[in-house]
């Protein structure tokens, strides 16, 4: 059962189990897999860190994650509006366009990408997945455990 977690997306397991999880059981082994994620989040951009005081208690990018579990259950993790570092982590994650110093860009320039953090907000889902998914899957157990009475 739990392989059947892990190589599925949880959310179809949840349709088969035919509204067996409520919404509050279902955010619960959401949390357990969003925490995976978050964790490895913060250890990659903490890795990334520099030792900079930033002006008016600017915040460093990953000083700014921030997590909000939406109505359906599932948690979105992102950056806050309040550290107002989101467009750099976009920069950084797709990559942008050279401009000149009057916008103009530099003839056939391409997409100027760290290849390092290239596409790290994917990657770093795609890394932990299988992780997020075991853990996952033993928490769902757990709760169906309790349901039942073991």
């Amino acid at each position: 059962m739990a392989d059947g977690l892990i190589n599925d997306n949880f959310d179809r397991f949840l349709e088969k189990v035919d509204q067996g999880f409520t919404l509050s059981e279902r955010k619960k082994v959401n949390k357990v897999g969003d925490k995976v994620y978050e964790e490895a989040m913060i250890a990659f951009l903490k890795q990334h860190k520099r030792d900079v005081v930033y002006k008016n208690g600017t915040q460093h990018l990953a000083d700014t994650l921030a997590h909000e579990i939406k109505e359906d259950g599932h948690y979105e993790i992102g950056f806050s509006k309040k550290g107002k570092k989101a467009y750099i982590a976009r920069f950084l994650n797709d990559g942008w366009k050279p401009r000149n110093q009057y916008g103009g860009p530099y003839g056939t320039a391409p997409k100027a990408k760290y290849s390092e953090w290239h596409d790290f907000i994917a990657r770093i889902g795609k890394e932990r997945d299988h992780e997020m998914g075991k853990r996952m899957a033993e928490r769902a157990k757990e709760i169906m455990d309790e349901k039942v009475g073991k």
